[in-house]
């Protein structure tokens, strides 16, 4: 996070779109990954397989079933701001409870996250005892004048940091409020190795909602991205809410996601 790493990094961003995975090496600490080439060359089809990838249900927010009747379950995302100013951002994922069954002597399930471990050796995510996986959950807040301001979140696996991310710019840089904020255009990359088995990974694909400019498009098609556009809310799962007080008054806001209808703001 220092500004001598992030100038070094921002160094690598040119006119034209890079088809390189180029990971970061902070403080000097190459880094250690699988075969790229590996990722994108993996044809598996998962579509067909129980408990595979990220949990998600219909994005018309309809409940779906599995092969056994079983309801599919779905991370979710839910930011509050009580009446004492509290403030809390939470994205519970567990979407593969019919295979995480409950045990009854710890009172919980085992997370199947755990699928994020690697089995090869010498990575850094490589199975073994005492390891947390990494994850692709990224509840978020940020503070104003030093107290909380703002939290958000979304489900959406690797797209969650790259959503709440452009959602923080238009919000902090351009003005947007919350609703206007989430509501934008959006669009995200699917460059990188998934985090989910069969971690595949699709070189140079920025998807963008049918909502975005067409000229914003050809622009990025002239600068070397492969885009590929989707339905017109297709991005995004985004909620938030702010409080902050001026004047003596205490306001608190709240937006959330249309897309859908899977997200709601509410207050009292």
């Amino acid at each position: 996070m220092s500004d001598a790493y992030t100038a070094e990094r921002r160094k690598l961003m040119g006119d034209r779109a890079s088809e390189e995975f180029r990971p970061g090496a902070p403080d000097g600490r190459p880094p250690v990954l699988p075969d790229y080439q590996v990722a994108d060359e993996n044809s598996i089809d998962v579509s067909a397989l129980l408990g595979v990838g990220e949990p998600t249900v219909s994005k018309a927010g309809e409940e779906e079933t599995d092969s056994n009747g079983a309801l599919r379950g779905d991370t979710c995302h839910i930011d509050v701001i009580d009446r004492w100013g509290n403030m809390v951002a939470a994205t519970p994922s567990g979407g593969w409870f019919q295979s995480s069954p409950v045990v009854p002597e710890l009172g919980f399930s085992l997370s199947t996250r755990a699928q994020m471990f690697w089995l090869k050796e010498g990575l850094p995510s490589t199975l073994m005892g005492g390891k947390r996986p990494r994850t692709t959950l990224t509840p978020s807040m940020a503070l104003k004048h030093g107290k909380p301001y703002l939290a958000w979140g979304t489900p959406g696996g690797d797209q969650q940091d790259q959503w709440s991310l452009s959602f923080l710019l238009r919000h902090l840089h351009h003005g947007y409020n919350l609703q206007e904020a989430i509501d934008a255009p959006s669009f995200h990359s699917e460059h990188p190795p998934s985090s989910f088995w069969p971690r595949l990974a699709k070189p140079n694909l920025l998807l963008v909602e049918g909502r975005m400019p067409k000229d914003s498009v050809e622009e990025l098609k002239r600068r070397g991205h492969d885009v590929s556009v989707g339905e017109d809310w297709s991005e995004g799962r985004l909620s938030a809410c702010s409080q902050e007080t001026r004047n003596g008054m205490r306001y608190l806001r709240a937006g959330a996601n249309p897309r859908g209808m899977q997200g709601y703001a509410a207050g009292r």
